[in-house]
């Protein structure tokens, strides 16, 4: 059986596979895990349509059509699935704002200074983690 993808999510394996070799029996599951990023990031809605966000990005053009219907929201516990560095941290930590679970101030520190701790992370990612807790600093001041 053939899946039939969005146009979106075939684009972006076409541009994948200029950029790598993807063997022809992994096709569905990198067209799979982009549909997914898709979704997560609100460029698709749940039945695969563009949202508004994927005009707004250039991602298609005026011509056509938009779903207005909003992303369904994801249950934290799925949250966690699809994001596992936050698994270990407890519920009450986050809050979901405008559809999208947000972790408090206290994961953010935990997590920015395992990056800085981390010998394999990049100066770029190093970076981020202290722009990070600066910003938790500045805010609590």
């Amino acid at each position: 059986m053939k899946i039939v993808y969005p146009k979106l999510v075939e684009d972006a394996f076409v541009i994948a596979t200029q950029r790598g070799q993807i063997a022809p029996e992994k096709a569905n599951d990198v067209k799979s895990q982009i549909y997914q990023v898709m979704v997560e990031k609100g460029v698709l809605n749940e039945l695969g349509e563009p949202t508004r966000l994927a005009l707004e990005m250039g991602l298609i053009d005026d011509s056509e059509p938009v779903s207005d219907e909003p992303n369904l929201v994801v249950s934290l516990t799925d949250f966690k699935r699809q994001w596992p560095v936050y698994s270990e941290f407890e519920d009450n930590h986050f809050t979901l704002i405008d559809g999208e679970w947000m972790a408090d101030a206290y994961v953010v520190k935990v997590l920015a200074t395992r990056r800085l701790e981390d010998p394999t992370s990049t100066p770029k990612q190093r970076l981020e983690a202290q722009s990070m807790l600066q910003q938790i600093e500045d805010s609590q001041n």
